[in-house]
């Protein structure tokens, strides 16, 4: 008896027991994609380079005078139609050109929106 006992709890450790399988692991759960927000693929694609990949004006493309900070208050703060127009003209005397024959009115929506999102991401108030 006290053999089998050994036995028993040995087959147990090793997952051997007759009769019984290991028990299989659960997978982790499936990753989801997370699903891009309106605007954000443009802004990854058009905008980052210069204005970073969170807006904050750290891109990897430098310019003096430098790039706006997107998740500023003053930049928050905007109108949407000064915002739109921005886009669509440039800004003087920076290197922000016009991306009017670019991007759709649409385009340039979304990425306002977008852009409002950063700043609530980064700033909870």
């Amino acid at each position: 008896m006290k053999t089998r006992i050994v036995l028993m709890t040995l087959c147990l450790g090793a997952g051997l027991w007759v009769g019984c399988h290991p028990v299989p692991q659960v997978a982790d759960a499936p990753q989801v994609a997370e699903v891009p927000k309106p605007g954000q693929l443009t802004f990854e694609k058009h905008c980052a380079s210069c204005h970073g990949p969170t807006g904050k004006g750290d891109g990897y493309r430098m310019f003096n005078p430098p790039v706006a900070d997107l998740t500023s208050a003053k930049v928050y703060t905007q109108l949407a139609p000064q915002l739109i127009r921005t886009v669509h003209e440039g800004r003087a005397n920076t290197a922000m050109g016009t991306w009017e024959n670019v991007l759709s009115d649409q385009d340039i929506e979304d990425v306002i929106a977008y852009l409002r999102s950063l700043r609530k991401d980064s700033d909870p108030r």
